[in-house]
């Protein structure tokens, strides 16, 4: 949720080395043509969406690479949405946090396990570029057409003690042709966190708006969206109202609606009230960030703030939490997975119709 001490502005550690160390931009290697002709063959697109957080310890993030990269190629994953992805060029900070373009690098390690390479598309969200920044970033098997992307309104977001920061949001889209699917668009965005409700809903708002422009031009046939959109249903009505607000747009939330036609469960029973399951996709990894740990922060409550919406034809054959293992605070929650980041993944398989 990243609402701890300042970690959605990039940390006052972190700034401090913003100030004193400098550094110059990098050609980034040419992409690498990708393709998912069994989507066009099966119809079935795998999708992971994950907060990666961006200031996990060089130790921690390596580790969390190799995990991923092994659960997408296991689960034949065709499309990664990330959000905190850490861009920077100073050395110390490289050498601090483990990477200067920690979704390149994550690229890289998917491209040497996979048997078809991931395109990576990535859209700067807050921080000072070249020196210190986070982005979305979408990785996909399939060839991407188009891609760009929107600033969504700046609010204010308390950062730490009642001290509020205006940080930059956006929304990106990825947009593919399937054959014999027709039009295939992803959304990957990263919403506010501690700023007001009526901030919330504006970012919302305004992320539609953009989906509508956007599928007013070239609509697509199968649209997916998806990130950590910092909406805790379990607050109350207004968190709910934000939630319907997508909803209302056609958006179907893909986990809720897996849980409820295979088990019966309404969304008041996933992760509800902080009490910790195998729904929560925050608060239940026993990942801190460098900032936490130094401050000696404790984990946040246990909520579900990461979706994946899916808009269409397409049915949900299967969809779950992952990288959720629990914490000292929770105890286990799924032990046998690993712990990549702060937040957990959520994972779908989805079949796309006609």
């Amino acid at each position: 949720m990243m609402i701890r001490l300042f970690r959605n502005q990039l940390g006052i550690t972190l700034l401090t080395l913003v100030l004193l160390f400098s550094g110059c931009a990098s050609k980034p290697p040419q992409e690498l043509s990708a393709a998912c002709p069994d989507v066009a063959k099966t119809g079935q697109l795998n999708v992971l969406t994950l907060n990666t957080l961006y200031d996990a310890p060089a130790a921690v993030r390596t580790k969390s690479w190799a995990d991923i990269a092994q659960f997408a190629v296991a689960n034949n994953v065709h499309v990664l949405l990330l959000q905190e992805a850490l861009l920077t060029d100073v050395d110390q900070i490289q050498q601090l946090l483990g990477t200067s373009d920690s979704a390149r690098d994550l690229q890289r390690i998917l491209n040497a396990r996979s048997p078809e390479p991931y395109e990576l598309r990535v859209a700067w969200e807050t921080g000072v570029p070249l020196v210190l920044t986070t982005a979305n970033a979408i990785l996909s098997r399939c060839d991407v057409t188009r891609h760009f992307s929107t600033f969504l309104p700046i609010e204010s977001e308390e950062a730490f003690e009642g001290i509020e920061l205006k940080i930059t949001r956006n929304v990106q889209v990825a947009q593919m042709s399937i054959p014999g699917y027709g039009n295939l668009h992803i959304y990957n965005t990263h919403l506010c966190a501690a700023c007001s409700i009526e901030g919330l809903q504006q970012q919302v708002a305004a992320l539609l708006a953009f989906v509508q422009r956007v599928e007013a031009k070239v609509q697509g046939n199968h649209v997916v969206l998806g990130g950590d959109l910092n909406l805790d249903l379990a607050k109350g009505v207004a968190d709910q109202a934000v939630y319907e607000t997508v909803t209302r747009a056609g958006f179907r939330d893909v986990y809720a609606e897996y849980r409820r036609t295979q088990f019966g469960e309404t969304r008041q029973t996933l992760c509800w009230n902080g009490v910790p399951d195998i729904h929560c996709t925050d608060g239940v990894s026993p990942v801190q960030g460098m900032i936490d740990k130094q401050t000696g922060a404790g984990f946040p409550k246990p909520t579900r703030l990461d979706y994946l919406f899916l808009r269409g034809t397409g049915t949900v054959q299967t969809s779950r939490v992952i990288f959720n293992p629990g914490n000292a605070t929770t105890g286990p929650i799924n032990p046998a997975e690993p712990a990549v980041s702060d937040h957990s993944g959520v994972f779908a398989r989805i079949m796309l119709g006609p």
